[in-house]
């Protein structure tokens, strides 16, 4: 039985301008950085298709280069994030990376619904997806970020809040112009 990931190489097809190799020190720096291990199967993806839209509506990014550690605290901070929602804490129930367990985000969609990695298992594959809506509206799942992206085709996990029209079955993967 394919994986999910193989699922989804089969159902995006090849990428237009495939990446086609691992950039292991762009994930290390951003490991350090972090100070956990990404998931295998988000950084595989983001090493096949590389930053860009799926389906035009979920946007997928990741360092494209190495960084100096004011680029990656840019790049990966949450602080931003953090300050404008201080003093409504009570409406976000999870913590944030670089708290322990926190929220380390990978995508954001067109209705501004943010996607996240819930980092609170020491294995980064049992990590559970989160998804927080711009209304401070939480959906949590389990599974890998392949499986997660592979439930939302089959129309099987999803957010409520979610565009009901995505993903369609001719979506496919757009790279962002570099």
């Amino acid at each position: 039985m394919p994986s999910a990931f193989e699922r989804l190489q089969a159902l995006l097809g090849e990428p237009e301008e495939a990446w086609g190799w691992p950039r292991r020190e762009v994930w290390e720096a951003s490991e350090r950085h972090l100070g956990v291990t990404l998931p295998a199967d988000y950084k595989a993806f983001m090493d096949m298709y590389g930053p860009g839209t799926l389906g035009g509506y979920l946007h997928l990014d990741r360092p494209t280069g190495l960084m100096t550690p004011a680029e990656l605290e840019d790049f990966w901070s949450l602080e931003a994030w953090r300050d404008a929602r201080r003093g409504w804490e009570d409406l976000y129930p999870f913590p944030f990376h670089p708290d322990p367990g926190g929220l380390i985000c990978w995508g954001h969609d067109e209705h501004s619904s943010e996607y996240y990695f819930l980092a609170g298992d020491p294995d980064p594959g049992n990590w559970e997806i989160v998804v927080g809506s711009e209304c401070a509206e939480w959906y949590r799942t389990s599974g890998t970020f392949t499986d997660f992206l592979m439930r939302c085709f089959d129309g099987l996990d999803r957010a409520p809040f979610m565009d009901r029209a995505w993903p369609r079955g001719d979506a496919r993967y757009e790279p962002f112009d570099m």
